[in-house]
């Protein structure tokens, strides 16, 4: 039988950085929507359900990080990082969360020809 991770580390400035890099996407994913809220073409092609599910996943995905990053965190002796313990339901849920935006993201790229990249 294989044994299972007890827990997840975590870097907390790469929680920092990705809660960070989130809010930003989902303040223009909100911006889509309210611009397209009333446009029937929209709704006909399937964009309003994409942009809205990916704000939904998005705004999920924050709050979860949001809740790891109040634990407290542990310093990583050999890279003297501040490192963030995440059990292996939580760690799941995120990476299941992260292929769900990767795969919205590259929906709206290819087939609506949006792109989210804020510079």
């Amino acid at each position: 039988m294989k044994e299972k991770k007890e827990y997840y580390s975590l870097p907390m400035e790469d929680c920092l950085n990705r809660i960070t890099d989130c809010m930003d996407c989902a303040k223009v994913l909100k911006s889509f929507v309210q611009e397209h809220a009333e446009d029937d073409k929209a709704w006909e092609s399937g964009l309003m359900a994409l942009l809205c599910e990916y704000y939904a996943v998005i705004c999920r995905y924050v709050e979860i990080m949001n809740d790891l990053i109040l634990t407290p965190p542990f310093v990583d002796e050999e890279t003297d990082e501040e490192m963030i313990s995440v059990d292996p339901q939580k760690y799941a849920l995120l990476t299941s969360y992260s292929k769900l935006m990767l795969v919205d993201e590259m929906e709206l790229k290819y087939l609506h020809r949006i792109h989210l990249l804020i510079q």
